[in-house]
């Protein structure tokens, strides 16, 4: 019994020395979601609200900043007779690189009022409902959806909490939201800078999860034609969707679509990013609308076989550095600047 109760003495002696070190370090704060609803089922942050990012353990790649009046990272408030806006995921919201290296800071350097409303674990169906709600603000001339394999790969797959779904009925496909409502008790928590360290920078719960899970069991036949339908069908909604969209606010879309930067580094001894047909799927798709597509896989192929230059933070974290945000940007110009 002494020596239980001398080993938790000591373990709670640890955990406050590295709680009160890990105060003074910058330690990766976190961000706090919105909640939402069906009634408001906009994925986004709690506005005007400062943040800390860095990455593993030594806290590497520190960034210091706020979300905007609108809930999101790395944008300046939204206004009236945008540009453009970009929408996407994690990628968007981006982190990991100052606003003026991102995709949005360098366009909206080279023409003004380029805004983004990026959230991670944004799929399509959230970036149809933020184009909903925002163009009637913001009357972007161009809109620009982000798109990576797992938006095409999870796109009939069930929404996360503060997220938007496509649901396939016997009427066709329709959006649904996820509530999302904080716990009363996460404010708290996030006060501590060792659960912080655990949770955001050593990823922990992830670490654990992992554990547990096998291999997946792949899908038959069958289940992986009625993937692909879902997929076919939730992509024939979005784009009439968008159409619609474009009729009454005579909004460009425009797609950009991540390249597969792990074949390029790797040449054929990785799985691929993108799987099967599902990007020429979403290219096709979004082509037979009469809508722009920027295919980065040329563009990233063409740089690293020129420069041998990494596009991203693998194989640590695979999010663009702001080397592809800004082969990105130079590939949107054009399109951004295009009168419709």
């Amino acid at each position: 019994m002494r020596f239980i109760l001398s080993a938790a003495a000591g373990l709670l002696v640890a955990c406050i020395g590295f709680e009160v070190a890990l105060q003074c370090m910058p330690v990766a704060s976190g961000v706090r979601i919105q909640d939402s609803s069906a009634a408001d089922p906009i994925p986004r942050y709690r506005p005007l609200q400062p943040y800390t990012y860095s990455f593993g353990w030594a806290l590497s790649n520190t960034h210091h900043a706020a979300t905007n009046r609108q809930g999101y990272s790395n944008s300046r408030d939204f206004t009236d007779g945008a540009n453009a806006l970009v929408v996407g995921d994690s990628f968007i919201e981006s982190f990991m690189v100052d606003y003026g290296e991102s995709v949005q800071g360098v366009l909206d350097a080279a023409v003004g009022k380029v805004y983004a409303a990026g959230r991670s674990g944004n799929g399509l169906a959230d970036a149809l409902v933020v184009a909903r709600h925002y163009l009637p603000s913001t009357h972007a001339r161009t809109v620009i959806f982000f798109v990576e394999p797992y938006d095409i790969r999870d796109i009939d797959k069930p929404g996360a909490r503060g997220h938007n779904q496509f649901d396939f009925g016997p009427q066709g496909v329709s959006i649904s939201h996820v509530p999302y409502v904080e716990s009363p008790s996460k404010e708290r928590v996030l006060k501590s800078a060792l659960l912080r360290y655990l949770y955001y920078n050593l990823k922990f719960p992830e670490w654990l999860k992992s554990q547990g899970m096998g291999k997946p069991a792949e899908p038959d036949a069958t289940a992986l034609a009625q993937q692909r339908a879902r997929r076919a069908q939730a992509l024939d909604y979005l784009m009439g969707e968008l159409a619609s969209l474009q009729r009454e606010h005579g909004t460009r879309f425009v797609f950009l679509v991540d390249g597969d930067r792990n074949g390029l580094y790797s040449k054929g001894k990785s799985v691929p990013n993108w799987r099967g047909d599902e990007r020429d799927m979403l290219i096709q798709s979004a082509k037979g609308k009469g809508f722009d597509v920027v295919d980065m896989q040329p563009v990233f192929a063409a740089h690293w076989n020129r420069y041998h230059e990494r596009l991203d933070w693998l194989p640590m974290d695979g999010h663009w550095n702001r080397v592809a945000h800004k082969l990105a940007a130079q590939q949107l110009l054009p399109l951004v600047q295009a009168p419709r």
